[in-house]
């Protein structure tokens, strides 16, 4: 019972990341193949050509190439977040663009040089304006509850709320916000009117997603923001 116990613990550990999952494939394939070999009867023995025996002689050639072209191409997705001691490190390996490197402020990854198109430059600018004049953004903050080990086991405790970004523009100037949530949560659609909390949501979620906010001012003005709900070790459930 001991070993049943040791033997899921260490296959639960190893199904943390990608490199533990790869590991548990190759031994679960063996295991297979063993039980297959030790059933076999005696002509399985005389045939050296027989598909069994070649998977078995091909098979560790195989992954080794598979492994060897990961670690030197795509090493970075072979480890979870928190296979780091500090998971900030996850993002050590990422490529920095060069115009940060020389002291620049602002660059993204795409080397190409392509200078942004005037009529795009000219609407985005006039949305962020929009953005701007109307004075309030929503943030959210989370909590780690449970760590995630395996599919849809992480608890996160998030909390998303409205700030204001112009000294004009007071939170008080706000009348009401109403959230949308993913479907599954029940209600998918909640308001509220308190203004002591900055007008605050507060979610038990296991997953990520987006939410969007009717923001309704005392005037009768409204605006929608929007905020993708990310949580620390970025679980994909």
């Amino acid at each position: 019972m001991n070993n049943d116990s040791s033997m899921y613990e260490a296959a639960k550990s190893l199904a943390r990341n990608p490199l533990g999952i790869i590991a548990l494939f190759i031994v679960l394939v063996y295991a297979v193949a063993s039980v297959v070999i030790s059933l076999a009867k005696a002509e399985f023995y005389q045939n050296p050509f027989h598909p069994a025996v070649l998977f078995l002689a091909i098979f560790p050639v195989v992954v080794l190439g598979v492994f060897t072209y990961l670690v030197a191409r795509h090493h970075r997705n072979l480890y979870a977040p928190q296979d780091y001691k500090d998971e900030v490190h996850f993002f050590g390996g990422l490529k920095i663009p060069s115009v940060l490197e020389r002291g620049g402020g602002v660059a993204t990854s795409d080397a190409s040089g392509k200078e942004t198109d005037l009529q795009i430059a000219s609407s985005i600018e006039a949305s962020y304006g929009e953005l701007l004049s109307f004075g309030f953004v929503l943030v959210h903050q989370t909590e780690v509850v449970q760590l995630r080990t395996s599919p849809k086991s992480g608890r996160y405790r998030v909390r998303v709320w409205i700030e204001s970004i112009q000294r004009q523009r007071p939170i008080s100037d706000i009348a009401s916000v109403t959230y949308r949530v993913w479907s599954d949560f029940n209600p998918s659609v909640i308001s509220t009117s308190d203004q002591a909390s900055n007008f605050d949501l507060w979610l038990s979620v296991y997953g990520e997603f987006p939410v969007l906010a009717l923001v309704t001012i005392k005037n009768g003005e409204t605006y929608v923001l929007q905020r993708f709900i990310d949580l620390p070790g970025r679980p994909p459930d």
